[in-house]
């Protein structure tokens, strides 16, 4: 008989219901430290996160509606700490989740490392030189505004602006903390950089107050700091406070510590500018009145020295008969010089039948030298080619054969020792009349 065991027996359904109430009633709240090792997007907008450490993984999930309450986007690699309660599900697999509302950088110094990696990396590629930063014009006609509609930032800049030099501005409102922030103010940069985008501002302003370094990483984005690096406008950065300093600061055309320094320095004073008007058009009004003083006195000193036309017409008339006299001594002068200068060269120059005939006397003798020369030459030269033939007669075989020599030839070679010669070869004797074939008999 079969023993009944004491184990209480539960439907699929049932148990996983059981499991269900005992996980999520011992961890309700939870806060887990990992690395996130995988990131996937879902069609309907969550994203599911897996956590890992040296020994295990966990799931983990974000639902649409607390997207918009993270401080960065979720990035593969960084070691995070996740808030959320713990969750599980059956319907297809029985597994558990955290579901997370909440996603901090695990420790500031860790989320300075990712700040500071970013910024050697788009330091790297050139971004922040300064021979790519654009030049702030001193009064823009338009002004953008990128920033968050509520709060006291965009006040801030407004009034500013209003107690400064009142300008257009057109405002973007944007989302300046959490995962979309980002991509807003990336969207907000590309539509007033937009062709299509009437009155363009002449500058534009990316401006949010302080906060903590979580609070301010969507200004530490590579992406966003990109879009500011490609803009046409100049941009103006004002993020923080004084002693907050973000990437976008590094790439922006102008970097001001607070919202509220970015309407100062954007347009001057109105009253100041005023003032200067001013002044410029007291000193022009002085400068007309001296210039016009002057000329009236040089005016009146004029008319006391001009004389009667008929004073002045005689005074030239002196001047001109004096200079005519003098005028007329010096072409006399030259005239004298130069007759003189012709005759002393008339008396050098000889005649051309003259030199002609000196010329001609020089030409017979150089001919008669020439001639001279290649006839003592060609002495020479036929003298050397007569010794020289002579020497080559001596030297010749017929010469050497009448003296009484004899050539000795083995198949037409010339003999020239005794150890080319065989007993029974034919050879051929050349004296100088004739040539005998014999053979050998014997080498002694």
């Amino acid at each position: 008989m079969q023993n009944k065991i004491n184990i209480p027996e539960y439907y699929v359904s049932e148990f996983n219901k059981l499991f269900r109430d005992v996980i999520e009633s011992n961890f309700s709240y939870v806060r887990i430290r990992g690395e996130i090792s995988e990131i996937k997007t879902a069609t309907k907008g969550q994203i599911y996160l897996t956590l890992k450490d040296d020994d295990s993984i966990i799931s983990g999930v974000i639902w649409r509606s607390k997207k918009e309450y993270l401080q960065f986007t979720p990035k593969l690699g960084i070691e995070v700490i996740v808030t959320g309660k713990i969750t599980t599900w059956s319907r297809y697999k029985t597994t558990y989740q955290i579901d997370i509302d909440k996603l901090e950088i695990a420790g500031e110094g860790a989320l300075l490392k990712l700040i500071e990696d970013r910024k050697i990396r788009l330091q790297t590629q050139g971004l922040f030189d300064k021979k790519y930063k654009k030049n702030i014009p001193y009064l823009p006609s338009r002004l953008g505004i990128i920033t968050s509609p509520t709060g006291s930032v965009i006040h801030d800049i407004i009034n500013g602006l209003k107690d400064r030099f009142p300008i257009n501005i057109d405002i973007w409102p944007v989302a300046v903390q959490g995962l979309e922030a980002a991509t807003s103010i990336i969207t907000a940069l590309k539509g007033f950089n937009s062709s299509l985008y009437i009155d363009q501002p002449e500058v534009i302003i990316i401006a949010r107050g302080g906060g903590s370094t979580e609070d301010l990483m969507t200004f530490n984005d590579e992406d966003l700091a990109k879009a500011v690096f490609k803009s046409n406008i100049p941009i103006i950065s004002a993020i923080g406070h004084e002693t907050d300093t973000t990437i976008i600061d590094y790439v922006s055309d102008f970097r001001v510590a607070t919202p509220t320094a970015a309407a100062e320095f954007v347009v001057p004073i109105k009253k100041e500018l005023e003032d200067i008007i001013v002044n410029f058009s007291d000193r022009l009004n002085k400068l007309i009145q001296n210039n016009f003083s002057s000329k009236n006195d040089l005016l009146s000193n004029l008319t006391r020295l001009l004389k009667a036309p008929d004073y002045i017409l005689k005074s030239y008339k002196d001047k001109f008969q004096s200079i005519f006299e003098s005028l007329m001594r010096e072409i006399k002068t030259i005239k004298e010089k130069k007759i003189l200068l012709l005759n002393n060269l008339s008396r050098i120059i000889k005649s051309p039948q003259y030199l002609v005939k000196l010329k001609n006397n020089e030409l017979q003798k150089l001919y008669f030298n020439l001639e001279k020369t290649i006839d003592d030459k060609k002495n020479h030269q036929r003298k050397i080619f007569n010794d020289l033939l002579r020497l080559l007669y001596s030297s010749s075989i017929d010469s050497n054969l009448k003296k009484g020599y004899a050539l000795l030839s083995k198949s037409k070679k010339i003999i020239k020792n005794s150890k080319q010669m065989k007993e029974r070869d034919s050879i051929a004797i050349k004296f100088y009349d004739r040539t005998i074939d014999v053979n050998i008999k014997k080498i002694n």
